[in-house]
């Protein structure tokens, strides 16, 4: 099973959501594979460290017609990471081929891996094509704020084309509230327009520091609990998503 985690919105908390998902996944005693297309590369410093990055193969070499790179080890028995660099924003710039390369050699690893999640970069291009194309399942983390809800509209749109043109297995898009003030009338109201549009899981999330320190320390926020309750929405939340996606409990 393949995942793409995608919004054209920085800050929206997609890295934190592809963290959390490999780390569930890895929990259930599945094989996961990290794929960091985000040249920020804030996945490979949460799953991975960041000096032995340096000298694995990287994840733009995805899109090169060699056979495909050998991800390196994570901070979890079984999560493996292909780790970003800063030859990632190039992709872009390069042939619809080369998507079709990354698609091919994704598809191959995805014989290996029970789980591959990918964190893809904020913006449209050859990155999030050959996520989308070689996925089953696209997730949205956003906020609940009517600019950030008016964003998601061209990410909806190219994943409507590459499943009609590329990708015929890809499911309808998948919408994650995150950084949500219950307090907020205006994220309530935002949050109740985005279910009656959009295929929204629950339960939200709050905004919690106790989120960053978890992945700071290289560890979810349920095995990191300085807040309970937070820690309790993100297990809840991951395992909601990885059981619609059909990810089997192998522990």
């Amino acid at each position: 099973m393949i995942v793409t985690v995608a919004n054209h919105k920085g800050g929206v908390g997609k890295t934190s959501l592809a963290a959390h998902l490999a780390f569930r996944a890895a929990e259930r005693g599945n094989k996961v594979l990290a794929v960091d297309f985000d040249a920020q590369g804030n996945l490979t410093g949460t799953l991975a460290d960041r000096g032995k990055a340096l000298k694995a193969d990287g994840a733009e070499r995805l899109f090169s017609a060699d056979a495909e790179p050998v991800p390196m080890p994570g901070v979890d028995p079984l999560i493996h990471v292909l780790p970003a660099t800063a030859a990632l924003n190039a992709t872009d710039r390069g042939q619809l081929s080369q998507a079709f390369t990354a698609i091919g050699h994704l598809k191959a690893l995805g014989k290996v891996y029970g789980v591959i999640v990918i964190d893809t970069a904020p913006a449209i291009g050859l990155r999030l094509t050959a996520a989308l194309a070689a996925s089953q399942h696209l997730v949205v983390p956003l906020q609940p704020e009517s600019y950030a809800v008016d964003g998601v509209a061209s990410l909806l749109a190219e994943a409507v084309s590459i499943s009609e043109h590329m990708n015929p297995g890809l499911a309808p898009a998948e919408f994650v509230i995150n950084a949500i003030n219950p307090r907020a009338r205006q994220h309530a109201t935002t949050a109740k327009r985005l279910a009656q549009q959009f295929k929204v899981r629950t339960p939200h999330l709050r905004r919690a520091i106790a989120v960053a320190d978890a992945l700071a320390a290289k560890k979810p926020v349920w095995r990191n609990p300085s807040n309970s309750a937070v820690a309790n929405e993100w297990a809840v939340l991951c395992d909601e998503l990885l059981d619609a996606f059909g990810v089997v409990d192998w522990t």
